[in-house]
């Protein structure tokens, strides 16, 4: 489902990480370690098609990260608590996604279906910007996963997650089995819910 061949990525001379190969197949949940500045979120960056690498490439499902075609089949949540338009409510947030993403007589019902899967429809009427830290990410990895994309991506997810939000978060991954999900995370509870680890190399 995701694959880099001979992947690198440099900011000016600094190099992040090279020369990564890797495939992660359908269903895998595959986790991101390392300390910061090793790359992961970079890395998801590339994988998202917000970054580009400086080098090799990067497909999901076959298709050039980055390309529309591959944009379609991935959900995203990278820096959670930050990534919500403020102004919005949590709900506006969700069905202007929603709206992109899927046909107008779908959208509603998909937004639906996530607020009651993370259990934010009682604060899903505040602005974005009033909400906790742990609301805003509870909302913006339930964003990802509207319309049921068959990759996520998502940047220590359960950093601001509470037991019982990250509990829902895993809740919710196991309903999809098919899901294929880069995180990376330092919680040794994130962890042992994955089939793989990566880590990332440091650099000198």
């Amino acid at each position: 489902m995701l694959r880099l061949d001979g992947a690198g990525r440099a900011f000016g001379r600094r190099p992040v990480f090279s020369g990564l190969d890797l495939e992660v197949p359908p269903g895998t949940r595959l986790l991101l370690t390392g300390g910061n500045g090793t790359g992961k979120t970079t890395l998801l960056r590339c994988l998202a098609g917000t970054l580009a690498l400086s080098s090799g490439r990067a497909t999901i499902a076959g298709r050039p990260a980055g390309t529309p075609a591959a944009r379609r089949l991935v959900g995203i949540a990278l820096a959670p608590e930050q990534t919500l338009c403020g102004r919005l409510s949590g709900h506006d947030n969700l069905m202007l996604l929603a709206r992109m993403r899927l046909p107008a007589r779908e959208a509603a019902a998909a937004v639906a279906r996530v607020e009651e899967e993370f259990a934010i429809a009682e604060y899903a009427q505040v602005p974005a910007q009033r909400c906790s830290a742990g609301m805003r990410a509870r909302i913006s990895v339930a964003r990802a996963l509207l319309g049921d994309p068959p990759v996520l991506l998502l940047d220590e997810p359960g950093r601001s997650l509470d037991a019982g939000a990250r509990a829902m978060f895993w809740a919710a991954l196991d309903r999809r089995p098919g899901l294929t999900c880069v995180l990376a995370s330092h919680l040794d509870s994130d962890r042992v819910r994955c089939d793989r680890t990566l880590a990332m190399p440091v650099r000198r």
